[in-house]
């Protein structure tokens, strides 16, 4: 990803939490020449060690997985992006987006049966919180729960790279940059108030 400089975020703590908050990314690596791509659920996770991976799954009819382990992979994680309209400046007549992206780049391989299961019930486990009953993976029969594990595949990416490029008006004057945030707020969508808060923490 292009990151020019004035819009790099190096801050671990910004990218990881960013992460786990719009956890429903994109997974692409190349299979024979032809990059390949499923939209998934990729989980943040810590290891005993301190080190973080990126872990999820997908179906194991989908011929992607084959290219698991031969060659890195390339995670994409982004959520709120606005238009931003040059009629908010006071002499600049170019338009432009701003959005928050991070790319993760590394090695995968294949997690075991066991570790997949332990996965899964993570990952049900973080998204049932918010549920009037929430479901566990101990509720599902035994044989259901047998036959769709058969049917996936799951992944851990070791973490090599990675790319953050919050890019929100970092190179406009003062007065451009609160007049982005104003018609932001005014918008009122939930994207716009997103990229509005976001712009507010980085310039008092």
């Amino acid at each position: 990803m292009h990151v020019p400089k004035i819009n790099q975020e190096t801050n671990w703590q910004e990218i990881s939490s960013f992460i786990r908050e719009n956890g429903f990314g994109i997974l692409v690596n190349v299979a024979a020449g032809t990059p390949l791509a499923t939209h998934i659920p990729i989980e943040l996770e810590e290891k005993a060690d301190g080190a973080f991976v990126l872990k999820g799954h997908i179906a194991k009819n989908n011929p992607q997985w084959e290219a698991f382990t031969s060659g890195p992979a390339l995670a994409i994680f982004t959520a709120p992006h606005a238009y931003i309209s040059s009629s908010w400046y006071e002499k600049e007549k170019i338009p432009t987006w701003n959005y928050i992206a991070v790319h993760i780049y590394g090695p995968m391989r294949i997690l075991t049966d066991e570790e997949l299961a332990a996965s899964l019930e993570k990952l049900m486990n973080h998204y049932e919180a918010a549920s009037e009953h929430p479901v566990h993976l101990h509720d599902i029969p035994e044989k259901e729960l047998h036959n769709n594990l058969k049917a996936i595949v799951g992944f851990e990416m070791t973490i090599a790279d990675v790319q953050a490029r919050y890019k929100l008006s970092q190179n406009k004057n003062d007065r451009d940059y609160k007049s982005v945030i104003h018609h932001l707020k005014q918008r009122g969508d939930e994207d716009a108030l997103r990229i509005a808060e976001e712009m507010e923490k980085r310039r008092k």
